[in-house]
């Protein structure tokens, strides 16, 4: 082969190709980078210009079913040979950049800090005012730990492995370790997913007793529960056996991944979307004063930025391949994949860091007559469980919850106009 100057993104994609291959043959050399493997075996070839199979799994620690594998997959040894050279002539062309691992490191941070924080608020609001804390709520607890698992590892993978964006800069140790923690994080992220939208559903499920609401948070759940054990299932059996990198040449992998990731992508976005937009159809029943309504109606919105965050991941997902210009590009997907499960959680926490602030800053979130006088006469019909800041009265998701009637109902016999749920 010749070796040009000014290699393609096809020219890097062989030549990664290529470094990867002979990197696992050449299992003498699995501590080594996977250049220096390609510089050992041309001068070893150089050397040897009659070299025999036998010489070189003596010299390489190759089996001799990968060696014949790969020979017969190359079009026999003289390509092999020529592969090796090619790589060895262009190696100086080969660009050399640092890893881009380092994004994750604010977006950790950042998200985490304030993931924990608005969770804090969200479970303080549910201890105060909803009179203590639920299921569901100790279901996004799990979902929170689950996502700042999910993040550390991707931190660690980003700091300690993805030390750059080439693959013939890595061993082929810290080739098959990036593979194995790839393939966590990818069985990782639907499962977190599934648990934080559980939280959402059976929020929904006890927030009213409006059966097409339940008929809607069953079929979901089924929906949501379908779509990840797809989504898990194929990340895990794509390939036999499980752990592919164990058995490179072997080994048999699906040569479509592309089309499964993302239509399980896309039904986890539809699935997301169908959570957030459930709940509206209640709220706009509601008998609220106008700015009440736009911002009960904005408050359950807010997980649209989740949505968008998903979407933005099954984009980077469908550029991601594992020989992309010799370039590996997890760490944008796990970027993607910790903005989208914190926004989640975060948005999902929403209503209740309302209730608190209509209750500890009422002014932030003031409706309806500005007359204090006048709301409370207008709510002393309300239950004695409502609490009044200000004349206003604070009505909790729960509180909607343990009513036997509907919302609509509820509203006419207490007073004109009910107070917020959110």
């Amino acid at each position: 082969m010749e070796a040009p100057q000014n290699l393609t993104t096809s020219d890097l994609d062989v030549a990664a190709a290529i470094c990867i291959n002979v990197a696992f043959l050449a299992r003498n050399f699995y501590d080594s980078t996977t250049l220096d493997v390609i510089y050992a075996l041309a001068e070893f070839y150089l050397d040897h210009p009659n070299v025999t199979n036998q010489e070189i799994i003596e010299f390489s620690g190759a089996r001799l079913n990968d060696l014949t594998y790969l020979e017969n997959f190359v079009g026999g040894p003289e390509n092999v040979r020529d592969s090796i050279y090619w790589v060895a002539q262009v190696s100086p062309y080969l660009p050399r950049t640092p890893g881009t691992g380092h994004i994750l490191i604010p977006i950790f941070w950042v998200f985490t800090i304030l993931t924990t924080f608005v969770l804090g608020l969200r479970l303080w609001s549910r201890q105060t005012i909803a009179g203590g804390i639920r299921a569901y709520d100790w279901i996004m607890v799990v979902g929170y730990f689950m996502t700042l698992g999910y993040g550390s590892v991707a931190l660690y993978h980003a700091i300690n492995i993805n030390r750059t964006s080439q693959f013939w800069d890595y061993s082929w140790n810290e080739v098959a370790l990036q593979q194995a923690f790839y393939m966590a994080l990818d069985v990782l992220y639907p499962c977190t997913s599934l648990v934080i939208k559980s939280s959402l559903l059976l929020f929904y499920y006890n927030l009213s007793p409006a059966r097409y609401l339940k008929w809607c948070v069953w079929a979901t759940f089924a929906f949501s529960v379908a779509t990840v054990i797809a989504a898990v299932s194929y990340s895990l059996f794509k390939c036999a056996p499980v752990a592919y990198w164990t058995e490179w040449y072997t080994s048999v992998c699906d040569t479509h991944q592309t089309i499964p990731y993302l239509v399980t992508g896309a039904a986890m976005i539809l699935s997301d979307i169908i959570i957030w937009v459930m709940p509206l159809p209640m709220v706009m029943r509601l008998q609220l004063y106008r700015r009440e309504r736009i911002a009960a109606i904005f408050t359950f919105s807010l997980g649209i930025f989740a949505c968008i965050a998903s979407g933005f991941r099954l984009s980077a997902l469908h550029r991601y391949f594992l020989t992309s210009g010799g370039t590996g590009k997890t760490p944008i997907i796990n970027a993607w994949t910790i903005v989208e499960l914190n926004l989640a959680i975060i948005c999902a926490s929403a209503p209740a860091l309302r209730a608190l602030c209509i209750k500890h800053v009422p002014k932030l979130l003031s409706y309806g007559p500005s007359n204090s006088s006048v709301n409370e006469r207008q709510y002393n019909t309300s239950s004695h469980s409502n609490q009044k800041v200000h004349g206003r009265v604070i009505i909790h998701h729960d509180q909607i919850a343990r009513s036997n009637s509907s919302l609509s109902e509820k509203a006419s016999t207490s007073s004109p106009r009910i107070g917020s749920p959110v």
